[in-house]
């Protein structure tokens, strides 16, 4: 029997060291609870268990995927990618890069309309008033959602404040 190692291969490797790395970190990276909320005659089960059945479960189907793997016969169409999709690829990567730096330190809401206007006009958006009016109101939108119905914390600016505060949007 000839073994053949192809990407499919690789990637379950990848998912079979991924689960043992997290495997290995839950105990670390999960707090005890405070408070039982159980009470008594409650459950007991502990803050890990779901995390590492997630793991296990990474494990299983990472086995699974490692013993498939070696009978698919698969072109890899990686290699004939053209200059342009390579590029794409790469300044999509440096876009995203840039986003985290500009979220931290702008906001949500001017990062997030600053990374959607430059990304939607280098891949090909030419209307500038849709373009703007899509980055500034869906930032805008999404910050509302996941501040006010979501309570998630976003990194603020002053102009995320506004429509938080202002009557028109509550």
């Amino acid at each position: 029997m000839f073994v053949r190692f192809n990407f499919n291969t690789i990637a379950a490797f990848v998912f079979i060291l991924l689960s043992i790395g997290l495997f290995l970190v839950i105990p670390y990276q999960i707090d005890k609870p405070l408070i039982n909320i159980a009470g008594v005659g409650g459950s007991n089960l502990s803050a890990e268990l779901f995390p590492k059945i997630v793991a296990a479960s990474l494990f299983l189907l990472g086995i699974w995927y490692l013993m498939i793997s070696f009978n698919i016969v698969q072109k890899n169409d990686l290699l004939e990618l053209d200059r342009e999709a390579v590029t794409n690829v790469l300044i999509t990567f440096v876009l995203m890069g840039c986003y985290v730096f500009l979220m931290v330190n702008l906001g949500f809401v001017l990062g997030s309309a600053l990374m959607v206007l430059t990304m939607s006009t280098y891949f090909g958006n030419r209307n500038l008033i849709v373009g703007l009016a899509l980055s500034i109101l869906l930032p805008m939108f999404m910050f509302f959602v996941f501040r006010r119905l979501l309570l998630v914390e976003l990194p603020p600016f002053p102009i995320d404040i506004w429509p938080l505060t202002h009557w028109s949007l509550i």
